[in-house]
């Protein structure tokens, strides 16, 4: 014992047994992080635009006195784009903000890696649904149009 108390033997440096990215790596996610932050803005700042224009589709339609269901089509196509875009720019900022977080932060890097993968396949599984949802879209109007043209 000292003088001053107990002896209190000094703490070791706490060290993760996760990877730590250097700094040229994190230099990497930080550029990507931008690039990827930058797109998120521009997806949503589309996607709100589409809002406006599915909006104002939707009213001239109504304003017409249109009531069928093809009347209000391409404010539902809106609709959908406005949607899809929304989804896009927030799933990728989400991604950024992990991809910035591995490159600023010490001993958690591989937890928000795989935080940010995690929210890029969650997006990437969405674009897929909506990609072969649309290719069945496409081929059953295709059908329709040689249905119609077949008819005549």
């Amino acid at each position: 014992m000292s003088a001053s108390g107990p002896d209190i033997p000094p703490m070791k440096e706490f060290k993760s047994a996760q990877y730590e990215f250097n700094d040229e790596q994190n230099r990497e996610f930080s550029g990507l992080a931008d690039a990827m932050r930058v797109t998120a803005g521009l997806m949503q700042l589309v996607g709100l635009a589409f809002v406006v224009l599915a909006a104002l589709t939707a009213v001239q339609a109504s304003s017409t006195g249109a009531k069928t269901a093809a009347a209000f089509g391409p404010a539902i196509g809106l609709g959908s784009a406005a949607l899809l875009c929304l989804c896009v720019g927030f799933w990728t900022g989400g991604a950024a903000t992990s991809f910035r977080k591995v490159a600023e932060t010490k001993n958690e890097d591989v937890w928000h890696l795989m935080n940010a993968v995690g929210s890029l396949r969650a997006m990437y599984g969405l674009l897929r649904t909506i990609i072969l949802g649309s290719l069945v879209l496409i081929v059953i109007g295709l059908g329709m149009v040689a249905f119609g043209l077949m008819s005549k």
